[in-house]
């Protein structure tokens, strides 16, 4: 009888012998749809060997299906254990988070100190920075008073503003922070030198040799001001010639 399965290509169905389900490759639609084990047991005479044959194959059969099914039993509980125990690590850790008490040498517990620490750093590393500008902008207003105020070394004992040193009250106050402007100077000279951000002012001698250097904002925005606020006050105050760096050096 032809069957209507696909020709040339590999198939499942049925055996109309011993009813399992097996694998063919039909070469036309008028063969039989029975499988390899049946073959050897066809036609009336081989009826008992047949059903000799088709028990041991299904029992076969079944048990494949049975050790499958062990298999996959066997797995299953493998992987129930599994979850369960993920299950409990995670609600104790929930827990240890809930409560406050954090287990550092947990998996959880691991990566939220390294998450922790990691964000403390950030917020030390920015406190820094935010830190050193502000240092820089004050230094910078001083390092451009200075260069008003210093010694004048062509009348001992008198400001560069014309004015005497212990009357002058804008010496008297730099005189007591130029050794710190002297370490701030040489520090973003440093910087400078090695091609970093620095605080100091386009009008210093160095960052103007280099061509204008990687200054702060501060130290781009106020050059312009700082230089605009010297060239209407020198006339006024007729002064000495500006010296470059802190204290007229």
């Amino acid at each position: 009888m032809p069957h209507q399965y696909a020709l040339h290509t590999d198939v499942e169905a049925r055996c109309l012998c011993c009813e399992s389900m097996q694998h063919f490759v039909f070469a036309s639609p008028t063969d039989h749809v029975v499988c390899e084990h049946c073959r050897r047991h066809l036609g009336d005479e081989k009826a008992e060997r047949r059903d000799r044959e088709h028990v041991a194959l299904w029992r076969g059969i079944v048990a494949a299906r049975d050790v499958a099914a062990a298999d996959a039993a066997t797995t299953a509980e493998t992987a129930a254990g599994e979850a369960a125990r993920t299950i409990a690590g995670l609600t104790a850790e929930r827990d240890q988070l809930r409560a406050g008490a954090i287990d550092a040498t947990g998996e959880t517990g691991a990566a939220l100190r390294r998450d922790l620490e990691g964000e403390l750093v950030r917020r030390a590393e920015r406190a820094t920075e935010l830190t050193n500008r502000r240092l820089d902008r004050g230094m910078l207003a001083l390092w451009r008073l200075q260069a008003y105020h210093h010694p004048d070394p062509r009348k001992p004992g008198a400001c560069t503003c014309g004015k005497p040193l212990p009357t002058c009250p804008e010496s008297r106050v730099l005189e007591g922070v130029r050794q710190e402007m002297r370490d701030w100077e040489a520090r973003n000279l440093a910087l400078l030198r090695d091609g970093k951000r620095h605080g100091l002012p386009p009008e210093h001698p160095e960052v103007a040799a280099a061509g204008g250097g990687s200054g702060g904002d501060d130290g781009r925005t106020g050059g312009a001001a700082g230089g605009a606020a010297r060239g209407s006050a020198a006339p006024n105050r007729g002064s000495g010639p500006r010296r470059p760096g802190v204290g007229g050096r």
